[in-house]
C-alpha cells in the first residue's frame, strides 16, 4: 500500500465540505427568519367594508349598556322575554287598537293622549298636576256606597 499524496486533514476537509455548507446555509436561514418574525407581519384589510360574518343559531341579549344602540326597521321587531327600563319613560300615544292590561308599575309612567281611553281595574292617583278631565260611565244601579 502506498501512502496517499494528500495529507489526512485535507482529505477530511474535502469530505466534509458539503455537510458543512448545508449546516451553514440552514443557520443563515434560521437567523434571517428570526429577524423577520421579531415584528408583526403587516396584513392589509379593507376598512370601508366590514368582514362578512354569518350568524348561526339564535342571539340572546343579556344587557345593553350605554351608548344606546339605535335600530331602524321597516316593521316592528318581535321581542320574546322580559324588557325592563331603569329610568322613567314618557310615552305619547295616538290611539289604542285593543284594550290594554297593565299589571303594576313600580315607577310613574306619564301617558299623553288627546282622547279618553278606558282603564279596566283599580287606579290609584297620588297627585295630579294641571287640569284633569274625567269621564265616568254610569254603572247600572248606581255607584256603591262606601
Amino acid at each position: 500500500m502506498t501512502a496517499p499524496s494528500e495529507p489526512r486533514w485535507f482529505v477530511l476537509a474535502m469530505a466534509s465540505r458539503w455537510p458543512a455548507a448545508i449546516v451553514l446555509a440552514a443557520w443563515a436561514v434560521a437567523v434571517a427568519a428570526i429577524q423577520i418574525l421579531k415584528q408583526p407581519l403587516p396584513v392589509a384589510l379593507p376598512q370601508q367594508t366590514p368582514l362578512p360574518v354569518r350568524l348561526v343559531g339564535g342571539v340572546t341579549v343579556r344587557n345593553i349598556d350605554l351608548p344606546v344602540v339605535q335600530i331602524s326597521a321597516s316593521e316592528p321587531l318581535p321581542v320574546n322575554g322580559e324588557v325592563s327600563v331603569k329610568e322613567s319613560v314618557a310615552v305619547d300615544v295616538k290611539r289604542f287598537d285593543q284594550p290594554i292590561n297593565v299589571g303594576s308599575f313600580e315607577q310613574a309612567v306619564p301617558v299623553t293622549q288627546n282622547e279618553p281611553f278606558g282603564v279596566t281595574g283599580a287606579v290609584t292617583v297620588d297627585a295630579v298636576k294641571g287640569k284633569l278631565d274625567v269621564k265616568v260611565n254610569p254603572i247600572p244601579g248606581g255607584l256603591p256606597l262606601p
